[in-house]
């Protein structure tokens, strides 16, 4: 083809010919001011595909810009991506991972296979006319998609310059000045001269300052080439690779590797393989954010070896079962969320108790039942530095596990919304319990319970006071008969109440009035196919609360139907969702049966 310059990018180079050129070249020599001897040549050639071709007179030269790929997208030639089985893919705004690529029986072409991370997109598991191609985590997440129909992502370089920038974005000039300046080192011509960025180092002082960059759901596949991070971006702190289609934590260490400043690193919805290699240590990274993974616990562990001083670590929506951990790990963690993992015992979670400095626990929705330290101290010797700690979303239906909580030393803050427990309370009863139960509870929910300290202190003792009349009287049925015992374990304060306030007289704990009554609790016997529970609710409880109640504890489809047998005599239906439960005469010790 005709040798052509690059009007199209107004760069036209000019450099001195390395020594073997000069005397074949006699012929193009020609003198430049201060006696310089420069040899003038077009260096660069597009061919017909709009690929670049090296020179033809220097074989030193490499290729500065980049190709085009079969997406569309551009990708440098150290950075196209194999498009092998464990790539991840995406398609149609859904993302995959490679599990086959070949061919069909009865199908031309070639053909790939993808498990896709939504099950809702595939087809099958891998298995088409009784051969098995390939597996999936779930029965429904595979198909077979032709190659057109996929994207393989980008660089992160080139993510980022398409994030911050346009079409003629400074990013992306920026880019190719390094480009241009790798090339003059490789064929030793520091004399390279080229038009187009000469408004460039103006502002190169403006990528240089960035301390956070977002590359979240850019598609980004691969790193690039890595000298460049460091160039372009070295300032960088925090940064967002969450959402992309990396498939190796080995690509998010080279990353690492680059940017010396970096602290604050997010992963989240990344499906990452560990390398086989050793893998290398980040002391610099103190926050790192690795949700929506998979990852189990020993993988975390493994994390926590790399990144060895993490004080922030959210680790949300995993597969995380179990919290087996020694003192290796986590030496410096204070925050740790652990929201939406299938852990479910709390016998796992008291694990974490050789973290000895953590301060925050995020437990919320993790399917717990029960809360027990199972020692009988008076504090656990567990999580001696807790302050916070997320409850929320959680199946625990008794009081005693908030009792528990008071054997947390330090604990100032909680979370504990969407409890089964707390429907047998109106909202205000619920703060004034929990506020009892947990002498060092300053914030519950959210909402700070310290504000002015005089109110503050007048709060506490008004939620103490009403506490002790509240049980008053069943505790002086129980006091000194063995049913003491399983009162104190449920009422873990009600003694320390006591000795603040003193013991209520029996009159003072007289039942007067309907507002006091609604301080006192009523025992219903709950029966459903031959299996009866027993539940204190409050007599002022709606009928709609009692049957939402009911269908969290016989784990029921839908809300159930509610007959009261009082008095084991009269059934009466508990038809009307907004009546309270002394609407229907409902006492102590009746028996309700639970109807679908």
């Amino acid at each position: 083809m005709d040798d052509q310059r690059f009007p199209c990018h107004a760069l036209f180079y000019e450099t001195q010919l390395c020594q073997s050129q000069a005397t074949a070249d006699n012929s193009n020599r020609r003198q430049t001011g201060a006696g310089k001897v420069n040899y003038v040549h077009s260096l660069l050639f597009l061919n017909e595909k709009n690929q670049i071709n090296r020179c033809v007179l220097c074989e030193k030269l490499a290729c500065l810009q980049p190709m085009k790929t079969q997406t569309g997208m551009v990708s440098s030639d150290n950075s196209i991506q194999q498009e092998a089985v464990g790539s991840r893919i995406e398609s149609g705004g859904f993302i995959g991972t490679v599990r086959f690529v070949g061919l069909l029986p009865e199908h031309a072409g070639q053909w790939y296979g993808i498990e896709w991370d939504n099950p809702s997109r595939g087809k099958h598991n891998g298995t088409v006319n009784g051969v098995q191609f390939f597996q999936t985590g779930h029965p429904t997440a595979g198909s077979f998609v032709r190659r057109e129909k996929l994207n393989f992502g980008r660089t992160l370089i080139e993510a980022i310059a398409a994030q911050y920038g346009n079409e003629e974005s400074d990013i992306a000039k920026r880019i190719h000045e390094q480009q241009i300046i790798s090339l003059q080192r490789s064929i030793n011509a520091p004399f390279i001269e080229f038009v187009g960025f000469d408004k460039v180092s103006s502002k190169q002082g403006k990528f240089e300052s960035l301390k956070m960059i977002s590359a979240r759901a850019q598609h980004v596949s691969s790193l690039g080439d890595p000298s460049q991070l460091n160039t372009l971006f070295q300032n960088i702190q925090q940064l967002d690779l969450s959402k992309n289609l990396l498939n190796s934590w080995q690509t998010v260490f080279d990353v690492c590797r680059q940017l010396d400043q970096l602290f604050w690193l997010n992963v989240n919805a990344n499906l990452l393989t560990f390398p086989e290699e050793p893998p290398p240590v980040f002391p610099k990274i103190t926050i790192l954010i690795c949700g929506y993974m998979r990852l189990t616990w020993q993988d975390i562990k493994r994390l926590s070896l790399i990144f060895p001083n993490i004080n922030e670590l959210r680790a949300n929506d995993n597969n995380i079962t179990h919290l087996d951990t020694d003192s290796r790990h986590f030496k410096n963690l204070e925050i740790l969320d652990l929201e939406h993992n299938p852990i479910g015992q709390w016998q796992e979670v008291m694990k974490l108790n050789t973290i000895k400095g953590l301060q925050e626990l995020n437990i919320g929705g993790i399917r717990l039942e029960r809360i027990d330290f199972g020692t009988a101290q008076a504090k656990a010797d567990c999580f001696p530095n807790l302050t916070k700690l997320c409850l929320s979303n959680n199946l625990i239906n008794d009081w005693t596990s908030v009792s528990e909580l008071n054997r947390l030393p330090n604990l100032e803050g909680l979370r504990f919304s969407n409890n089964p427990i707390l429907t047998s309370e109106n909202p205000d009863t619920v703060i004034a319990l929990v506020v009892a139960k947990i002498a060092s509870l300053k914030v519950h929910n959210g909402r700070n319970l310290i504000g002015d300290l005089r109110i503050s202190g007048e709060f506490r003792r008004g939620c103490e006071y009403d506490y002790l009349k509240k049980y008053g009287l069943e505790w002086l049925r129980v006091k000194n008969t063995p049913k003491e015992t399983d009162f104190l374990k449920e009422h873990n304060r009600y003694l320390d109440l006591v000795h603040m306030y003193g013991e209520l007289e029996h009159a003072e704990l007289k039942i007067e009035d309907n507002s006091k009554l609604k301080n006192s609790l009523i025992g219903l016997n709950l029966v459903h196919k031959g299996r009866e529970v027993s539940k204190k609710v409050s007599p002022f409880m709606l009928v709609q609360k009692l049957r939402i109640l009911v269908q969290k504890l016989f784990k029921l489809e839908d809300l159930p139907a509610l007959v009261c047998l009082e008095e084991n005599q009269f059934e009466i239906p508990l038809d009307d969702e907004t009546k309270e439960l002394d609407y229907y005469c409902v006492k102590d010790n009746d028996r309700v049966f639970v109807n679908i």
